[in-house]
C-alpha cells in the first residue's frame, strides 16, 4: 500500500486513511481532551502523510512512523496550547490598563522596530524570513522555492532570528516576547 502511496495513489491513500484514522484520533483524543483537536491532529497527520507520500516507500514500520508521527503534532499542539494560556494570562491585564489607542500606537511602534530589524537582514535571510513568518510557507516549500535543501533554509531562519533578536535587544519586552511567539510558530 505505502508503494502506491508513493506513486501517489489516491485510493492507496483512501484506505490507509480509513483503517488509521480511528487509531490516531483516540491518542489525540486521550492528550487533547476535545473532539476538535482530536480532528485537527487527524487532518495534520494525514496531509502530512499525503505532502510526504514519495517517502512513504522508505518507510519500513509504517505504525511507528505513525505513532510518532502523530504524537509530535500532540506535542506542537500541547504547547502551543500552553504558551497560548501563558499569553493570555499574562498580557490581557496589561491591555486593559491601558486604553485602546494607546495599544494600538504601541503595537504599532513594535511592528516598525520589527520591520526595521528586517530590512537590515542579508537579502537571503530577509526573503526566507519573509516567506515563512509573513507568508506563512514551511521551510520544505521555501527550500523547493528557492531551490535550497531545508537544512539551509533552517539555518538562515535561525540566523534572521538571532539578528532580529540582538537588534531588538534592550527594547520593550512585549517586542522579544513577540519574537519568541514568531519562533515558536
Amino acid at each position: 500500500m505505502l508503494q502506491l502511496l508513493s506513486a501517489g495513489s489516491e485510493v492507496a491513500f483512501t484506505q490507509i486513511f480509513d483503517q488509521y484514522k480511528g487509531k490516531v484520533y483516540s491518542v489525540a483524543w486521550k492528550f487533547l481532551k476535545t473532539n476538535d483537536l482530536a480532528e485537527e491532529i487527524v487532518q495534520d497527520v494525514f496531509l502530512k502523510i499525503w505532502l510526504k507520500r514519495e517517502k512513504m516507500a522508505e518507510v519500513n514500520n509504517f505504525r511507528s512512523y505513525l505513532f510518532i508521527l502523530t504524537r509530535n503534532l500532540i506535542f506542537d499542539r500541547m504547547k502551543s496550547k500552553a504558551y497560548e494560556t501563558t499569553a493570555d494570562t499574562e498580557l490581557y491585564p496589561a491591555r486593559m490598563t491601558i486604553s485602546d489607542a494607546d495599544y494600538r500606537l504601541r503595537s504599532r511602534q513594535c511592528l516598525d522596530l520589527l520591520l526595521e530589524a528586517i530590512s537590515l537582514l542579508p537579502p537571503r535571510q530577509k526573503e526566507v524570513f519573509q516567506m515563512a513568518k509573513i507568508n506563512g510557507l514551511s521551510h520544505e516549500r521555501i527550500a523547493r522555492k528557492l531551490h535550497l535543501s531545508p537544512l539551509t533554509v533552517k539555518k538562515h531562519m535561525a540566523e534572521a532570528l538571532k539578528f532580529v533578536r540582538r537588534h531588538l535587544e534592550g527594547l520593550s519586552a512585549a517586542v522579544v516576547c513577540l519574537l519568541d511567539m514568531m519562533s515558536r510558530s
